[in-house]
């Protein structure tokens, strides 16, 4: 009898396993779907790491930027995302492995591809602050940008170069133009900068404008432009000026009463690439090492504004002050490109407008 329980047995266990190839399906194929960030957030659903799906199978995902940074996007290898720009979204797996990344940046308004053109001139003439400055934003609208109402402004001169001829027409260090008044002061006069602008702006075959001007490069062309002037002090207005130039895409030129930053904390941002270096000012008020620059009076240090980052504290528990910053390029050499200093001694901004 007991044989016999085995050989029905064995014989159940045989047919199961005929019958059962004949009709069962294969199990369904599974992928993995991988989940990872850039610097300054995570992927909080369904978390960072890799996960076995089914194609077609819909994931939703989460990401939360950490503090002083903004979700920008995602990105996947393969597959369809829901809405690519929206912090929280779908994605659907496709018949393959699959990478999906967030993407974040400095919760900061900054314009890139700005020019970076540092002193000094080719004419190796030192203090050119104010013409070095206004050469990148000019620069930016004819080269970086092709401007319509901008092309061939510079003349498709060496921003050095350009910035010899626009210091002319602001009788830079007083060795420019006689429509401009300067009684012998090392830099430019705030009120030079915005005309001198205008003039250089402007010169062409037909309008040669100086007595003498310098020799028109070939291939100048002239524009009409806008350049206002705000030297108000009271900060919370030529904040808010400031702001609005940059919210619009332009950059400004901006000067100062002194130049003695202390730097501190250096960031990059996970998406331009661009590193910020936080600075704050010291207390040795007057002058920059590069050669020195003491200035006061008609007379600032000018910066080229490219960006700023309201009600940010750079560096959490350390020394820097927390507050609204302001990221500029300076135009020495030995400076780090993006500085973002406290909105604090500004003097006077220079807003450029070539047109809509």
């Amino acid at each position: 009898m007991k044989h016999k329980l085995i050989s029905v047995a064995a014989i159940a266990v045989l047919l199961f396993m005929v019958l059962g190839n004949s009709i069962a399906c294969s199990p369904a194929t599974t992928y993995t779907l991988t989940t990872t960030s850039t610097a300054g957030g995570n992927v909080t659903t369904p978390g960072e790491g890799t996960y076995t799906c089914n194609a077609s199978q819909v994931v939703n995902l989460v990401a939360t930027p950490d503090s002083g940074y903004r979700f920008v996007n995602w990105t996947a290898t393969a597959g369809t995302l829901g809405n690519a720009t929206a912090a929280q979204t779908t994605f659907t797996m496709p018949s393959q492995n699959a990478t999906v990344t967030a993407h974040f940046a400095l919760n900061m308004t900054y314009i890139v591809n700005v020019p970076d053109t540092s002193q000094p001139p080719t004419s190796l003439r030192a203090q050119w602050c104010a013409p070095m400055a206004m050469i990148n934003i000019l620069c930016y609208w004819d080269v970086v940008m092709g401007h319509h109402n901008a092309i061939n402004v510079t003349a498709g001169l060496p921003a050095k170069t350009a910035a010899d001829l626009l210091g002319w027409f602001m009788d830079t260090s007083n060795l420019g133009s006689p429509a401009r008044v300067n009684a012998g002061q090392a830099g430019t006069l705030d009120v030079d900068i915005g005309p001198g602008t205008m003039e250089f702006v402007r010169w062409d075959a037909a309008h040669p404008l100086g007595t003498p001007p310098p020799a028109l490069p070939p291939g100048k062309l002239g524009y009409n432009w806008t350049v206002t002037t705000n030297c108000t002090t009271n900060y919370t207005l030529s904040l808010a000026f400031y702001k609005n130039e940059i919210d619009a895409g332009r950059p400004l030129v901006v000067s100062f009463t002194y130049w003695n930053p202390v730097f501190g904390v250096n960031l990059t941002d996970p998406q331009s690439g661009e590193t910020i270096s936080a600075a704050n000012w010291g207390t040795n008020y007057g002058y920059h090492t590069d050669p020195d620059e003491t200035w006061s009076g008609d007379v600032g240090h000018a910066v080229t504004g490219v960006g700023y980052k309201l009600n940010w504290d750079p560096d959490g528990a350390g020394p820097l002050v927390p507050g609204d910053y302001v990221i500029v390029y300076d135009n020495w050499a030995s400076t780090p490109k993006n500085i973002a200093i406290p909105w604090a001694f500004w003097k006077c901004l220079f807003a450029v407008n070539p047109g809509p």
